[in-house]
């Protein structure tokens, strides 16, 4: 292998970027995997009186108590009540030293992609998504969004009313 293909080998490593797949009303999304803990599912949570409607409750996992947030309502995409026969499926994160469950509808695979599969997110996108967007990714049959975590959860006020 000459030094040229080792640099470009190299450099591609670099720009790779990996990414757990989720589902929210359809919308497959994608959450950098440096920010993800765990996925688990949730079968018994604790609803949390007059919270914010994006707190689903509280879960005892593994000891630790820990809040679960509805990813759908944090980006203002979750048209209708979470329903499902299934257990809810978390994704965990870590944010300011406290963990958080993020409900999803669907957890996918774990991506590896190549920068040069993203581009910018579009003008046209609503302003909210904006916010939070990274980039948009071209799939083979799809588009992921790629979502900014640490943007989203320093935008939410998790203090009850």
């Amino acid at each position: 292998m000459s030094a040229e293909q080792r640099m470009r080998r190299d450099m591609s490593i670099v720009d790779e970027i990996q990414l757990v797949s989720v589902r929210i009303e359809g919308q497959l999304i994608g959450l950098p995997i440096t920010s993800v803990r765990d996925v688990f599912s949730i079968t018994s949570m604790t609803p949390v009186p007059k919270a914010d409607r994006a707190v689903a409750g509280l879960v005892n996992l593994r000891g630790h108590i820990v809040t679960i947030l509805d990813l759908g309502y944090l980006l203002n995409s979750r048209r209708t009540e979470r329903q499902s026969e299934q257990e809810p499926m978390a994704v965990g994160v870590e944010w300011l030293g406290e963990v958080f469950g993020l409900v999803v509808d669907e957890i996918g695979d774990v991506l590896s992609l190549s920068g040069d599969s993203s581009e910018p997110m579009p003008a046209n996108m609503g302003t909210n998504w904006a916010r939070f967007t990274r980039r948009v990714h071209k799939l083979e049959r799809e588009l992921m969004i790629e979502i900014d975590l640490h943007a989203l959860l320093e935008t939410m006020s998790l203090q009850a009313a």
